[in-house]
């Protein structure tokens, strides 16, 4: 690492961010739009990559894609000096959620009636998904690190094994307050790799996590920002007085900034 990256804060990214960043990358990678498009300024560029996107009549797609590249224009911001870093288990809940879209497609294909897909279960997932199917979606979601990296975004990797020390801190969040099983691995990991700043689609996690991060008087969260410290200082080691938690962020998919805690070095943030 050098000396620039060990400076850099860290953004850790939950599942959906995730998502929203992979699906508009490889579209835009195959259109040659923002951020490969033509050598002008990066204004202009993602302007052109609006118009493109605003021409998809479907709603929930351009959302989302939408939604993936406000985030990556966001990251990529000159003064937005950053390195990204995500879970394995978002990487294995996209391997999960994307096989299973194919095969509800596949399904869609071959006519079943609308009254199945409420139980729509795995025996039925597996038969419409192949070795070949799976192979082409692992390959897609391995290949995000390097579709942020040429898109311009540095990915910090994991220091090896640390699953273990998630677990048992994401346990321990729980003790503290109400989360979704997926949300406090998600936040544990955050906290394992020190990240500065978490980025999540989720309203309920991003003001959770910031009330913990800024309790301001609030006497429970003022209790659980406490204990939670010395729960990560007898994971992780080091003072729990020394323990930095991360801020919650939320980028929208019209551009707008959501209210929110300002992030360093950008003037909008969400």
């Amino acid at each position: 690492m050098n000396n620039r990256q060990a400076l850099q804060k860290v953004a850790f990214l939950d599942t959906n961010i995730l998502h929203y960043i992979g699906i508009y990358l490889e579209y835009a990678k195959d259109r040659e739009i923002f951020p490969w498009g033509p050598e002008e300024s990066m204004t202009a560029q993602k302007n052109a990559a609006v118009e493109n996107v605003d021409g998809i009549t479907e709603a929930g797609l351009k959302k989302s894609l939408k939604q993936g590249l406000e985030t990556v224009a966001f990251f990529v911001t000159p003064d937005m000096d950053v390195q990204v870093q995500y879970s394995s288990i978002s990487e294995l809940e996209l391997l999960n959620g994307r096989a299973k879209g194919k095969a509800i497609l596949s399904a869609a294909e071959e006519g079943v009636p609308d009254r199945m897909w409420s139980r729509f279960r795995e025996e039925e997932i597996s038969a419409q998904v192949g070795v070949a199917d799976l192979k082409e979606v692992k390959d897609r979601v391995d290949g995000l690190a390097s579709m942020l990296e040429e898109s311009g975004v540095f990915v910090k990797t994991s220091g090896g094994d640390e699953t273990r020390d998630v677990l048992e801190l994401a346990k321990g969040i729980n003790g503290l307050i109400y989360m979704e099983a997926m949300d406090s691995i998600i936040y544990a990991s955050a906290l394992i790799a020190r990240a500065d700043y978490l980025f999540t689609a989720d309203r309920y996690l991003k003001e959770t996590v910031n009330r913990i991060w800024r309790p301001d008087g609030r006497a429970p969260y003022e209790e659980i920002r406490r204990e939670l410290r010395r729960l990560v200082e007898s994971i992780a080691l080091g003072a729990a007085d020394e323990v930095e938690l991360p801020s919650a962020h939320m980028i929208t998919a019209d551009g707008k900034p959501d209210p929110s805690i300002p992030v360093p070095g950008h003037d909008r943030s969400s």
